[in-house]
């Protein structure tokens, strides 16, 4: 379960602007994880903690407050668009395995409906996409200063 911001069509036009250089990649991830960092204190505070251990099918023991230590800024894995997500870490080599984050967001296997990460994150978007793209902004004219255009 990851965070997806919709509605940032600016700063969306002004990555997709930029080239495609590893190094400007690099920055811009810089920029946005800052500017995610308001979302991933919400999201934390917002997220439910069980009452107990849980037990996974497999027969995992999970931890109660382990889906609030998972929750993270990771870095999108498509290399032609720079995008940070906020969500929980999963998988095999996670510390916190919050895979069944999944389950409480979209309520199944009995467990009611909880969309924990979008109500955190909605009252957010609006103020972090104006200072994502004044910081883009700030960057962009950085680099064209630095290259004598």
């Amino acid at each position: 379960m990851n965070l997806s911001v919709e509605g940032m069509d600016k700063v969306i036009s002004q990555i997709i602007s930029i080239s495609n250089d590893r190094m400007k990649r690099g920055e811009i991830l810089k920029i946005l994880r800052r500017q995610a960092k308001p979302i991933l204190a919400a999201v934390k505070s917002n997220t439910p903690v069980a009452d107990g251990p849980i037990v996974g099918r497999n027969g995992k023991v999970y931890e109660a407050g382990n889906l609030k230590k998972s929750m993270a800024i990771k870095t999108s894995p498509l290399k032609n668009y720079p995008n940070v997500l906020v969500g929980p870490r999963k998988g095999a080599r996670a510390v916190n395995d919050g895979f069944y984050a999944f389950f409480i967001q979209e309520g199944v296997y009995g467990i009611p409906k909880n969309d924990f990460i979008m109500d955190a994150a909605r009252p957010l978007l609006n103020s972090t996409e104006k200072t994502m793209s004044v910081e883009l902004e700030k960057y962009i004219n950085k680099k064209i200063k630095q290259s004598n255009l």
